[in-house]
């Protein structure tokens, strides 16, 4: 009996370390949780959430809507409270107007929400910011519906 209650004992505790130390590659699992529960999901370049930018930006601007810069410094505090600091920043604009002016806009709207970031205590130096303009397009743009969807900002955990 005595020697089944150790054994018991020691799988209990062996349970209880693997948990503790469970991770998802360079993340704790506490962190990828809280990640699924804001909505990022995992891409190829990491732990993603999209930003729809016809919900933060007007058409054809870079400056974000009070409201929407509200949520992202909302989002900033969580990402910080579990030590997620270092992030890319990925700014996408739709197929209109010529591909260098898609690329400035798309990195203009990238920072700005970098820069939320940043005012919420984040390092300058841990965040990159990155234009692509309109070359990898979520969908098709062919309709406006679409190129609405192709007008985003993503940001990108970094481990």
């Amino acid at each position: 009996m005595y020697a089944r209650s150790i054994k018991i004992s020691f799988i209990a505790l062996l349970c209880l370390t693997l948990a503790s130390c469970l991770s998802f590659g360079p993340l704790k699992y506490r962190q990828v949780k809280m990640l699924k529960k804001e909505g990022f999901v995992l891409t190829d370049e990491g732990w993603s959430l999209g930003l729809p930018e016809r919900l933060l930006f007007d058409f054809n601007k870079s400056g974000i809507k009070p409201d929407h810069a509200k949520e992202i410094a909302r989002l900033a505090k969580q990402l910080e409270k579990y030590d997620l600091q270092k992030l890319k920043v990925v700014g996408h604009t739709d197929d209109i107007g010529n591909s260098e002016y898609n690329k400035k806009l798309s990195e203009e709207r990238a920072q700005s929400v970098a820069s939320i970031f940043v005012n919420q205590g984040f390092k300058p130096n841990n965040l990159t910011i990155i234009g692509r303009g309109s070359d990898q397009p979520f969908v098709p743009n062919t309709s406006e519906e679409n190129r609405a969807n192709n007008r985003r900002v993503a940001v990108i955990i970094i481990p």
